[in-house]
């Protein structure tokens, strides 16, 4: 497991955008906790949180299978499929700004939030994670790895 620092939270979805390519390679499934600790000063972030909570909420109003399910809260656990491209911005914009998201291949978490919007892990391959910081800073990002402890 690794912990990626970005220098900034713009620098930080860089490295998201690159993380989701290799998340949708895996099949990983990706869920996000649509709160936030802090008010969103990025505007598209506020207005990708705002439009994917609304939809969230309005998925919950149908009958089926939201209550079928027993899901309380609607924005707890919102699942989004990275091999559609507007929910790969989606997750970019929003995993390290919400109060939690995680990344799953079957039983095993392969990513998850540490309550920062510059700081979370990832637990994938080296050349994986290599393969995603390098592609980060080719676009201007300045992002780094750590070992984890």
């Amino acid at each position: 497991m690794r912990y990626i620092s970005a220098s900034t939270p713009h620098d930080m979805e860089i490295f998201l955008a690159k993380m989701a390519t290799e998340f949708a390679t895996v099949g990983a499934r990706v869920y996000l906790d649509l709160y936030v600790d802090e008010p969103l000063t990025d505007e598209q972030a506020r207005k990708t949180f705002e439009r994917i909570s609304e939809a969230a909420r309005q998925r919950h109003e149908k009958p089926s299978r939201w209550r079928l399910l027993g899901r309380r809260d609607p924005l707890m656990g919102v699942e989004l499929a990275l091999t559609q491209d507007e929910n790969v911005k989606h997750f970019s914009r929003l995993a390290h700004r919400v109060i939690n998201a995680e990344a799953w291949q079957g039983e095993h978490q392969l990513f998850g939030t540490i309550e920062s919007s510059v700081r979370v892990w990832v637990d994938m391959p080296d050349e994986v994670i290599q393969r995603a910081l390098a592609a980060t800073e080719a676009d201007g990002a300045t992002v780094r790895a750590e070992a984890s402890l």
